[in-house]
């Protein structure tokens, strides 16, 4: 055998038993459902929650029964099922679409104001490239927090659910942990919506400043064509923290 064949032998035997190790070494998790909200009534899940389960939020709002509304997801985890029924029944779906409007609203701006310093080679102000960062920068993110504290009203409590999972290695099944996780579904009518944002858009900059024309045409494109594609599990930062701190003064 050539020296060359020998080595690339080996090399392969090397890369095959890490890969052995690598499994070998690695958890073996898996999860089973022990309970959930219909077990006590034999009632099944519905079909929104196994989809966001399995595809996620984008999947659920592509449900024909949700042609015409924005979908607000919420889920949250705990030990305590007391905890995370409470933390249902308390949801917020006004912090949740604030959360969902600033990652859409940022992403919106910074794509037209890059379109824009890219047609004409200058910033937005007339001030060069760096004329997007700085001040500039500042009235993005003042619009964007008007916007997001606005309270805006038609969003409506679909459905709720529960379940009680277990995780556990087979190896070594007295070895487990148990979850609750609750899910809650709002939902908003998108026309209705589109408006609220477009009008708290509109007045969330003055004629002199030099985000109003971006923020107009913004505010136009959102009302005559929504918000596009809502992000994922959004979290607020306030929710999380809130939450964690309830979870600990609960146990």
């Amino acid at each position: 055998m050539k020296m060359s064949e020998k080595l690339r032998l080996f090399a392969l035997t090397i890369c095959v038993v890490a890969m052995l190790g690598s499994c070998a070494s690695g958890p073996k998790v898996r999860v089973v459902q022990m309970e959930n909200k219909g077990t006590a009534t034999g009632a099944n899940a519905p079909a929104w929650i196994n989809i966001y389960i399995e595809k996620g939020i984008s999947a659920v709002q592509a449900l024909p029964q949700f042609k015409d509304k924005y979908c607000i997801i919420g889920e949250e985890t705990g030990v305590n099922k007391q905890f995370v029924l409470a933390w249902a029944d308390n949801f917020s779906a006004q912090q949740r679409i604030g959360a969902m409007l600033r990652t859409n609203i940022q992403t919106k701006y910074q794509a037209t104001v890059n379109a824009q310093a890219e047609s004409t080679g200058v910033g937005t102000s007339g001030q060069g490239q760096n004329a997007a960062s700085g001040d500039y920068q500042q009235e993005i993110e003042s619009s964007i927090n008007s916007v997001v504290n606005v309270s805006y009203s038609g969003a409506q409590l679909e459905a709720n659910w529960w379940v009680l999972q277990r995780r556990y290695d087979p190896d070594q099944k007295d070895v487990y942990n148990d979850e609750y996780i609750a899910y809650v579904l709002y939902t908003i009518p998108k026309a209705e919506l589109n408006r609220q944002v477009a009008s708290a858009l509109e007045t969330s900059v003055s004629k002199d400043s030099m985000l109003y024309d971006v923020t107009i045409k913004l505010a136009q494109d959102i009302l005559l064509n929504g918000l596009g594609d809502i992000p994922p599990a959004v979290e607020a930062e306030a929710e999380s923290a809130t939450a964690s701190s309830t979870e600990d003064e609960s146990k």
